[in-house]
């Protein structure tokens, strides 16, 4: 009894503390979230006047000397785009060739690994371009750090004392700095290294892995953060090396002591500091180019083809142009940042005096852009003009986007009989396909036939390689029955064969496959395409450039198409491939740009997905090779089904603004007339 009382007792004295605490919690809590809310206000009250404070002082400067660095912007913009980069693409070329390689593709992008020429190449270009970026700051710093201190403004001097302190960069000590340099190329020169990189895709195993593994996602996202820690860092390096002269280790000392007092501060400072410079610089050009492109829209309503002219035209020139001045925008940004940012850091005290009043306006400046955009504007209209009068050969209407998606089908209707068998061919042919692709080899007796594999073990059950059998061999393996039963007796069938039954139904997209045991292939091939007057109705491919060669010296009227998995280097302007046909996952926007803009097409394989199909239409591949075009072709369908759609809209929108005819002017007019002179009469006849 007194165990249970002393229990009772302790249980009521333990509810007591209970309910006292939660009384006095709230309370304490309430406090505690007062003063962690007032501490955060005070932070962003500081943040921002801080931040208000560089904006202006920024903004002085660059107004009271606006034209001086407009004018240096777009003189080392210029260079960049039209002297350095070629200067590296003339280098990578000559190292290719040197290798020798003149391009890199699926046979030979092993041999990158094993020449020491491509990749001396390869660190040369790196060092160039990191030297490149960071002289470009160094530049804007010394013509910011004059402007502030008074000083007068030589552009020799500029330049010279630029490159005076950045060439220390060479030494062995401050070698790292140019890893901030390669790392601030997206930041100045974004579009430029987004028209080269956007040539180039990831494959999409290496996503796969990337998403395939926690750990993996962890370690990119670490890099991720390394890059941004070194942007950040860099802000309060380089000055110290260029401005004082310090060496990196130096520089990269005192930089440690203040980002980790005020790492978060400058972070947040300097991304609000970039993402309003761009949304700013973004909506100016925005606006600019507003008016140009409402006239680009009121002239497709006269004419489409000058409307598809002055859209092609302008994505050559005015787009580039404006994405210059974009990156002029960034990289000013970026500079009166790093000096501004300098400025606080080399300052005992943080604060920085507040600049009031309104800040004078830029007219000389806005007068030299509006100058300038309207010079785009001209030539953009210029070479639209040049495409209209010009003739409109096929070449013509690649560049300017007017040729229709082609689908063809991948060794026949691949999906529904077994490959390059005639029962494959009569099943695309039946199906209504405006191409067929196949392959040709040859066996040992000379007999051009179509096939895609050497080895004919897959296909046949077979274990030899096409050229050691005579055709008579071939012909009675079975190369069906792997595919299905009902498919028994399907045999290997001659290139002769197939064009006899295409002839007049089909487009061929004849694929050489050579080897060393068939030097007359290609003759062969050319021969029979000859013979039965397939030339214009074929086009000749292979993933050997010397395979191309040989066709155009036996007639140089026959389409060549050069097969890649990769491509890197100067593929675009080999002479004897009109165009390329790329695996599908390698096809970028940049390299269907770069190929449509010298009159080539490029071709996609093989695509057996929609939404596969949907991004490479979007992407404006010409044609389509895939296993299963009962997807692709309610693509092209709806795809035409809009165009129809908008061209009528275009069409009541023209009738709705169109004056009336003067027959039917004269018509109102006598009927106001008469409604006039005999009203009851016009009632009766209505």
């Amino acid at each position: 009894m007194l165990h249970y009382i002393k229990k009772s007792y302790i249980s009521g004295q333990s509810a007591k503390l209970y309910l006292y605490s939660a009384h006095e919690k709230p309370g304490k809590y309430a406090k505690e979230v007062e003063a962690i809310l007032k501490r955060i206000s005070v932070k962003f009250q500081q943040q921002e006047q801080i931040y208000r404070s560089l904006h202006a002082a920024a903004r002085s400067l660059l107004s009271s000397k606006g034209r001086v660095f407009l004018l240096f912007l777009l003189f080392y913009k210029v260079l960049t785009n039209f002297l350095f980069v070629p200067a590296l693409q003339l280098i990578w070329a000559l190292t290719l060739r040197f290798a020798p390689i003149q391009y890199l593709n699926n046979k030979t992008a092993s041999r990158i690994f094993a020449s020491p020429a491509i990749i001396g190449c390869i660190a040369v270009l790196a060092v160039l371009a990191a030297f490149w970026s960071l002289y470009e700051i160094a530049a804007m710093l010394q013509l910011l750090t004059r402007v502030r201190h008074g000083e007068p403004l030589r552009v020799g001097a500029v330049f010279r004392d630029a490159f005076c302190s950045l060439v220390r960069v060479f030494l062995p000590q401050n070698l790292p700095l140019l890893l901030y340099g390669v790392a601030l190329i997206p930041l100045t020169n974004f579009f430029l290294a987004a028209n080269h990189l956007t040539q180039f895709a990831v494959p999409e195993y290496l996503w796969g892995l990337l998403k395939a593994r926690a750990a993996n996602r962890f370690l990119f996202a670490l890099a991720v953060l390394c890059v941004l820690a070194l942007l950040l860092d860099g802000l309060v390096v380089l000055p110290k090396f260029l401005l004082e002269r310090k060496s990196f280790g130096c520089a990269f000392e005192e930089s440690l002591r203040v980002l980790c007092s005020r790492a978060g501060q400058l972070f947040a400072l300097a991304l609000r500091w970039m993402l309003t410079a761009a949304v700013r610089t973004g909506l100016m050009l925005l606006c600019g180019a507003l008016l140009f492109y409402c006239v680009i829209l009121g002239v497709g309503f006269a004419s489409t083809a000058a409307l598809l002219a002055l859209s092609r035209a302008a994505l050559l020139i005015e787009l580039p142009f404006l994405c210059l001045l974009m990156d002029c925008a960034m990289t000013a940004a970026q500079s009166t940042l790093t000096e501004a940012l300098y400025e606080v850091t080399r300052q005992s005290d943080a604060a920085q005096p507040t600049i009031s009043g309104e800040l004078p306006a830029l007219p000389r400046e806005q007068t030299v852009l509006a100058g300038m955009m309207a010079c785009a504007a001209l030539v953009t209209c210029g070479v639209a003009a040049v495409y209209l009068l010009f003739p409109q050969t096929q070449p013509l209407q690649s560049v300017l986007g007017l040729s229709d998606p082609v689908i063809t089908y991948h060794r026949g209707y691949s999906s529904r009989a077994p490959e390059n068998t005639m029962a494959a061919f009569e099943a695309a042919l039946e199906d209504g396909c405006p191409r067929i692709e196949l392959d040709v080899q040859m066996t040992a007796d000379g007999v051009a036939v179509v096939t895609h594999d050497t080895s004919l073990r897959r296909c046949t059950g077979c274990n030899a390689n096409i050229y050691d059998l005579p055709y008579v061999q071939v012909q009675q393996l079975d190369a069906g029955r792997w595919f299905h039963r009902q498919f028994t007796g399907s045999y290997i069938p001659t290139l002769e064969e197939v064009l006899a039954l295409c002839k007049g139904k089909a487009e061929l997209n004849i694929e050489i496959k050579p080897s060393t045991f068939t030097p007359t292939l290609e003759a062969e091939t050319v021969r029979l395409i000859h013979a039965y007057d397939y030339g214009a109705d074929c086009v000749v491919t292979s993933q050997s450039y010397e395979t191309l060669c040989k066709v155009k010296e036996l007639d140089p009227d026959i389409t060549t198409g050069y097969i890649l998995a990769l491509g890197v280097g100067t593929y675009y302007d080999l002479p004897a491939a009109d165009f390329f046909s790329v695996e599908s996952t390698f096809i970028t926007a940049g390299m269907v740009q770069q190929i449509h803009l010298r009159g080539k097409t490029i071709s996609a394989w093989t695509i057996n997905r929609q939404q596969d199909a949907e991004k490479l239409l979007q992407l404006g591949v010409d044609d389509l090779i895939t296993d299963k075009p009962e997807i692709i072709a309610p693509l092209l369908a709806r795809d035409k089904a809009l165009d129809n759609r908008l061209l009528w809209l275009r069409d009541q929108i023209q009738e709705l603004l169109a004056a009336p005819d003067a027959e039917e002017a004269m018509e109102v007019e006598e009927t106001i007339e008469d409604a006039i002179e005999d009203p009851e009469e016009v009632l009766d006849e209505a």
